[in-house]
């Protein structure tokens, strides 16, 4: 796959892409999730390239992209792509594609410039709704907030996950907390900032003025209350389509990318397919 890299200077700092396909074809914007980077859709991108125009992003704050401080809004992240999109210049709507963290943004950003947007796929999206973070994001906001605390607690965790095991505990440990200082962004958009702050980027209460046709993706392994969130949030926009795709724990998406692609495919193969017959409304 012949991929095309660069980076563009915005008013909050530099972002990184890169590039896969003909220019005159659809765009496809790929949004990454919470602990990821661009480098997560290139088994997606080696089998849409030859139909669209794909763009793998880092968002602001990951990757090879360089905020000026740490993003501390989803509102800051919105904002940067729409800088980003707009550079492009590419005077057509694009299609957004986001993981997670990217589908948050990406169902955002829409409600934001609904004209500037064909179509969205969210893939186990974050920011519907915030029960799952009061259950599971206390803690680690907890620990985030005090590092001599968060140091201990991976020490206790080593004692209990190096019995039988033949991981040095010292290379596990500093493994946890390298993982944690990777993406700060993350610490910050999810565990570092108050539920008040959160709660007013969330999309559930704004999901009926979506426009664009939805595709919400979600994994047949996750929890009920999960599965649940993602139906909730399909259910809410009009014109939505939503599908569990079957996996393991801990593998999805990844495990499930040649599948994605497909579900992604033929998702836009239809909206093109109305556009063609002039049968789309121009949102």
């Amino acid at each position: 796959m012949l991929y095309h890299s660069s980076h563009i200077k915005l008013s909050a700092g530099q972002i990184f892409w890169r590039e896969a396909g003909d220019l005159d074809l659809p765009v496809l914007i790929f949004l990454h999730g919470s602990w990821h980077d661009n480098h997560q859709w290139e088994r997606i991108i080696e089998q849409l390239a030859p139909k669209f125009h794909c763009f793998a992003v880092d968002l602001l704050g990951y990757g090879n992209s360089i905020a000026n401080r740490v993003p501390d809004s989803i509102e800051l992240e919105v904002d940067s792509l729409h800088e980003f999109l707009t550079a492009l210049k590419l005077h057509r709507p694009v299609y957004l594609i986001g993981h997670s963290l990217g589908a948050w943004i990406a169902l955002s950003y829409t409600l934001k410039h609904p004209n500037l947007v064909r179509g969205v796929v969210a893939i186990s999206p974050e920011g519907y709704t915030l029960p799952n973070w009061q259950q599971y994001g206390r803690p680690t906001k907890f620990l985030l907030s005090q590092p001599w605390l968060f140091t201990l607690w991976l020490n206790g965790l080593q004692v209990m996950t190096s019995i039988g095991d033949d991981v040095d505990p010292l290379a596990k440990r500093q493994a946890y907390w390298s993982f944690f200082k990777k993406y700060p962004t993350t610490c910050k958009l999810f565990f570092q900032r108050s539920t008040t702050k959160i709660r007013r980027e969330l999309v559930a209460d704004r999901l009926a003025q979506f426009r664009p046709p939805l595709l919400v993706l979600q994994s047949d392994a996750d929890d009920r209350s999960i599965v649940e969130q993602s139906q909730a949030c399909a259910r809410a926009v009009k014109k939505s389509e939503y599908k569990l795709i079957k996996s393991s724990d801990f593998s999805f998406p990844e495990e499930s990318m040649p599948y994605i692609a497909k579900e992604i495919e033929q998702f836009i193969d239809r909206i093109q397919a109305q556009v063609d017959r002039e049968e789309v409304e121009l949102w």
